[in-house]
């Protein structure tokens, strides 16, 4: 894993895994009044994931391949920040770009647009606390 900061927010980026997007370290790092978001493009597997967290707690884990298909604490927090890039959280339609629509609603939720810069070497690594 891969971490840099971008203005008030930590970006971390994980290649070839899937801890980083795990709900309990994704829980975890948010705890203590702090906020996480994590999107997930397995090349290996077909769902996608968004899920966002504040103060140790998993608000909302969507598939943005199927936005009805949502869970956590406040399952709707997102809501509208999907219906802002037109899609209907309650359509059963499959959405055609669902890692371009997860990676847009994380740079609503944070303020951060990840560009190439951002995920430039030499960057810190580090391992995500509970995690393993």
């Amino acid at each position: 894993m891969t971490v840099t900061q971008v203005g008030d927010w930590v970006v971390a980026v994980e290649e070839c895994g899937w801890r980083g997007a795990d709900s309990r370290s994704l829980a975890n790092l948010s705890d203590g009044g702090g906020e996480a978001v994590a999107v997930m493009r397995p090349d290996y597997a077909a769902r996608h994931y968004l899920a966002y967290a504040v103060d140790g707690v998993l608000v909302t884990d969507i598939d943005p391949t199927l936005p009805p298909n949502r869970r956590g604490s406040d399952p709707d927090r997102l809501n509208d920040h999907l219906r802002d890039l037109g899609i209907d959280p309650e359509a059963a339609d499959q959405i055609d770009n669902p890692i371009e629509a997860a990676l847009a609603i994380a740079a609503r939720v944070t303020g951060v647009v990840l560009t190439h810069r951002h995920l430039r070497r030499p960057i810190l690594g580090a391992a995500i606390p509970g995690a393993y």
